[in-house]
């Protein structure tokens, strides 16, 4: 295990505290529920701060993890698909945020029917993908089995696999309260930017199993950017999908019916996704959780990563 150094802002020639976190993030081997949680402070003097990394910094163990403010606007947008909303949320960067999210009674309760459906050891995030790589490797259809790509490169070490933040739970939660996210499954994606001593969110969501990058949302990220807010990364989940039929809401096909999701490791069409928001927003990392665990990728890993051509 490598300990992860994460650098806050702070002025020339000030002293940096670095936190260094012996999580083992990295090892994915390790189950989550028994990695061990205990991190050292050092203070290090610098003569200059960087920008923020793509990984949420880590910090106590359990913080205090508040609600999810109330929203500051609600971009519109052309065509809208039912129950669409882009939302905006705007809130003092503070420590709680990144720290992993504590089992509050709505995480007990998620975490409890994924349990009954599939067991707690099928939940581990490394026997999640290794059962989705051997399902993708196994389809016949040869864009099918190219899925099995990125989940064969999280397994080998490409990003790191952590218990849900504060921040992620928070924005899960609040799409899981508009539709029920295991009897009704549907996708968030949120643009993750820092700056000012702020955090600011533009989460879009809806009545759909998949998700859309609306022009509307990422101009206005474009325009954040260029005053000076840094794109930390684009969160997104990947579902756990039950009780499945060819030709549901859930784009099942006779080959996929028996697939339950819950990766944590991004698609092809994600990767995709985010060597253009790269391009285009200098994303600095991308984020893909199912509600428990996420996967959290930077922007290098990009190029390690496999997508559509």
């Amino acid at each position: 295990m490598e300990p992860q150094a994460a650098q806050r802002n702070c002025p020339k020639n000030k002293w940096v505290i670095f936190t260094l976190a012996s999580e083992g993030l990295s090892d994915l081997s390790v189950p989550t529920a028994v990695r061990p949680r205990f991190y050292v402070l050092a203070a290090v003097l610098t003569t200059a701060c960087h920008a923020p990394a793509s990984a949420p910094p880590p910090t106590d163990a359990n913080p205090a993890c508040g609600p999810l403010p109330e929203r500051v606007e609600v971009i519109p947008v052309e065509k809208p698909y039912p129950g669409e909303l882009n939302e905006v949320f705007d809130f003092p960067d503070e420590s709680s945020w990144w720290a992993p999210a504590p089992m509050d009674p709505a995480q007990a309760k998620y975490r409890a029917a994924l349990v009954a459906r599939l067991g707690e050891a099928a939940l581990a995030p490394r026997v999640l993908l290794e059962r989705a790589r051997k399902d993708h490797a196994a389809m016949t259809d040869a864009n099918g089995a190219r899925e099995a790509e990125n989940m064969t490169r999280a397994l080998e070490g490409t990003g790191t696999i952590g218990p849900i933040s504060c921040l992620e739970w928070r924005l899960f939660q609040h799409q899981d309260a508009r539709y029920p996210m295991l009897e009704h499954p549907t996708e968030l994606g949120a643009y993750v930017l820092r700056g000012e001593g702020r955090i600011r969110v533009y989460l879009s969501g809806g009545d759909l199993a998949g998700g859309k990058l609306r022009h509307e949302v990422k101009d206005r990220v474009r325009a954040d950017v260029g005053r000076g807010f840094v794109a930390l990364a684009h969160l997104h989940n990947h579902n756990f999908m039950f009780d499945r039929k060819p030709g549901d809401r859930m784009w099942t096909t006779e080959a996929t019916v028996h697939f339950v999701g819950g990766t944590v490791a991004p698609s092809l069409t994600d990767v995709h996704a985010y060597r253009g928001m790269r391009e285009e927003l200098g994303l600095r990392g991308a984020w893909v959780t199912n509600g428990l665990d996420t996967g959290r990728f930077e922007a290098e890993d990009f190029d390690r990563l496999s997508a559509w051509e």
